[in-house]
């Protein structure tokens, strides 16, 4: 009896077999899972299956005639929409649900809206003895102050709150290299284009981290539109922050035991400090920027942290000197370039710098080289991701002239502008 019992298994083994023989077909090794001898099921768990270039090409054509797993917002859906999706766990999301998908919004206030202008006002004062202004920087002074404030300077709260509504005005204000979902664009081409943004997605696989990139969701303030897919939000722009985080926290020990402070120069809006902010427990987020593009920053990190303490330049601009107790004291610090000046040496455990370094002029990039030398402990890191060499835009990666030595931790060249992405550790 138990032989014929035992031939029956077999059978059984079989389709453990074949189903494993699917999965090497169409998924990334790291989506492949161990199937039980007897009981061999497909694995259902949606958010961490990857597909590779065979799966990535199945997926693309039934994708095109069937249009079934992605969502466009703002032609059939909106960002709200998706907390449908977590009514209870599923093998469709990430359960437990990620703390970067969010749904409830923050209401930008009047008092948060005047911290806002003044901030920028004592950032006008102290940038006033700073370098000469760059044409690049006046030009984004000149847009973002008609863009955001009117005629008696007082800021245009709307224009705030939906500062990424339109794709096209949005890359003006920020001179930015992104693809952005538009629906001023067919729907059918918007469908094709969000195609070869998940097969981006799924291809990134091979380098990130699979749970990070089932976690990563894009934030909605600013109010822009995203593809929907697998539960998250996916932007051109959330997936390179994850590359960025990925090389991070692969090989910097971040631990809750000891506050980290990390200094972002060139941060933007803050949407890579929104997401390592999550993988750096106990620190400190140091947001450096134009004066200008600082007002999106403050608002774009409220949003996302309500209840976070933020400092920006009008509560901190009169005791510059005590910055280290500043440190202590927010979890986040929005300040314009002069500002750093004021950081003690030696304090900071990280410094990073995505495509801002690399297209400056010589005075303002020594500058920040001096600097980042001064402020970063000994054993910090350096994270670069920038252009190599020259043109007329700035000097390249390969041009600068360090001052400090540093023992490069990580090199690679995964990003879509196929800059180099170096994790230096300083050592003297």
């Amino acid at each position: 009896m138990y032989q014929i019992k035992w031939i029956v298994k077999r059978f059984g083994f079989l389709r453990r077999i074949v189903l494993e023989f699917k999965d090497k077909l169409i998924y990334q090794k790291s989506s492949q899972f161990l199937l039980h001898s007897w009981n061999a099921h497909q694995t259902p768990f949606k958010p961490i299956l990857f597909y590779n270039f065979f799966g990535r090409f199945l997926w693309a054509m039934k994708e095109m005639i069937f249009k079934n797993s992605l969502k466009l917002e703002g032609y059939e859906t909106t960002a709200k929409d998706l907390a449908n999706a977590y009514q209870h766990g599923s093998h469709n999301v990430l359960w437990p649900q990620s703390p970067l998908v969010q749904f409830e919004n923050y209401a930008l206030d009047d008092d948060y809206c005047k911290k806002i202008e003044d901030s920028l006002i004592h950032a006008y004062k102290l940038e006033e003895k700073s370098f000469d202004k760059t044409k690049e920087w006046n030009r984004i002074a000149t847009v973002i102050k008609s863009h955001f404030f009117d005629k008696d300077g007082a800021l245009i709260k709307d224009n705030l709150i939906n500062f990424r509504k339109d794709p096209k005005r949005y890359q003006e204000l920020f001179n930015d290299q992104f693809n952005y979902l538009d629906v001023r664009e067919s729907y059918t081409k918007s469908y094709l284009k969000s195609i070869d943004l998940i097969l981006e997605y799924h291809r990134l696989a091979k380098k990130v981290d699979k749970t990070l990139l089932a976690s990563v969701s894009e934030s909605d303030a600013g109010n822009n539109f995203c593809v929907q897919y697998r539960g998250k939000r996916v932007s051109e722009k959330s997936l390179f922050h994850s590359i960025v985080v990925n090389d991070l926290i692969k090989v910097i020990p971040f631990t809750p035991k000891q506050r980290s402070v990390v200094l972002d120069i060139g941060c933007g809006y803050g949407g890579l400090s929104r997401i390592l902010h999550y993988y750096t427990p106990n620190s400190c987020h140091i947001l450096l920027d134009l004066p200008e593009t600082l007002i999106m920053t403050s608002y774009f990190i409220k949003y996302n942290f309500p209840e976070a303490k933020i400092g920006l330049l009008d509560e901190i601009v009169d005791d510059l000197n005590n910055f280290d107790f500043f440190v202590q004291e927010y979890d986040f610090i929005i300040i314009s370039p002069s500002v750093l000046t004021s950081l003690k040496s030696e304090s900071v455990d990280l410094v990073i710098n995505t495509a801002s370094l690399g297209f400056m002029q010589k005075e303002y990039l020594n500058f920040y080289l001096d600097q980042i030398d001064r402020v970063l402990k000994e054993g910090g890191y350096f994270y670069s991701l920038n252009k190599e060499y020259n043109d007329h835009w700035g000097i390249g990666f390969y041009e600068w002239d360090f001052k400090a030595s540093y023992l490069t931790r990580l090199f690679e060249y995964n990003n879509r502008f196929s800059y180099a992405q170096w994790l230096g550790q300083k050592v003297k």
